[in-house]
């Protein structure tokens, strides 16, 4: 489950204008049985820098010798890498997340299938969350 940030209820959501994306991200993969083990929201100090999300699932809950983290960031989208203790490899973009606003429901059915198979699904998803013209950043 996602929780809000500590100290910060008073800053949302001009500090995290994601949070809504965040939230609905958390929503869809708790629905389809694959909760993050992990979630880190990062933004940056000043104003121009991007907002990146990162969501983990560590090697007891994926197939393959590894974990897997599914990053996600304001300009480029989704991408992911294989995780395990003290090496993080990047595997590139999640192809199949054609929008740097993927559906929720869209990116966990990536998500259930890099922690149930290792890899990415191939089909193409086009959909663009409903939402994401409130939360992008002038």
């Amino acid at each position: 489950m996602l929780l809000q940030p500590p100290g910060l209820p008073g800053l949302l959501p001009r500090t995290l204008p994601h949070w809504p994306y965040a939230t609905a991200l958390d929503q869809a993969l708790v629905g389809r049985g694959v909760p993050p083990g992990t979630v880190r929201l990062n933004v940056g100090a000043r104003p121009d820098e991007r907002m990146r999300i990162r969501l983990g699932w560590d090697v007891s809950r994926c197939v393959g010798p590894g974990g897997i983290h599914l990053l996600w960031d304001e300009e480029t989208g989704w991408a992911y890498a294989y995780i395990g203790p003290g090496y993080s490899i990047p595997r590139g973009p999640v192809t199949s997340l054609r929008r740097v606003y993927a559906t929720p429901k869209a990116v966990a059915t990536a998500a259930d299938s890099l922690v149930h198979t290792g890899q990415p699904p191939v089909e193409a998803r086009e959909e663009e969350w409903p939402q994401a013209g409130a939360v992008r950043r002038d």
